[in-house]
Parts: C-alpha cells; sequence; structure tokens
C-alpha cells in the first residue's frame, strides 16, 4: 500500500457469495435473492473501506 492508503487488495469472495446468510442480511434476502445480497455487500463494505481510507489520509 502506498502512504495514502492506496493499492491494498481486499478478498472478499466469500462474504459476498454468501451474503444472503450474514446476520446483516439473513431477514431481508433468502437464498433465491443472493444477487441482491451480494450488491447491498458490496456496496457496504465499499463504503467501509472508502470511509477507513479517508480516515487515514486526512
Amino acid at each position: 500500500m502506498t502512504k495514502n492508503g492506496l493499492g491494498g487488495i481486499v478478498n472478499a469472495s466469500r462474504s459476498l457469495m454468501c451474503a444472503y446468510k450474514s446476520d446483516r442480511w439473513k431477514e431481508q434476502f433468502e437464498e433465491r435473492d443472493y444477487a441482491k445480497a451480494t450488491r447491498k455487500e458490496a456496496l457496504r463494505m465499499k463504503e467501509e473501506l472508502n470511509n477507513a481510507i479517508n480516515k487515514e489520509v486526512r
């Protein structure tokens, strides 16, 4: 990673594939809606990562 917090790699394949099973999403999504749950989780993770990077850069 650079001193600006850029260049990192995040492997979240399992947490994305199984998002519909997680405590965060299991009440909102069923197995057949795995793609919607995956999208929600990916967007949540993106926001969390961006917030962490912005804290470090400041």
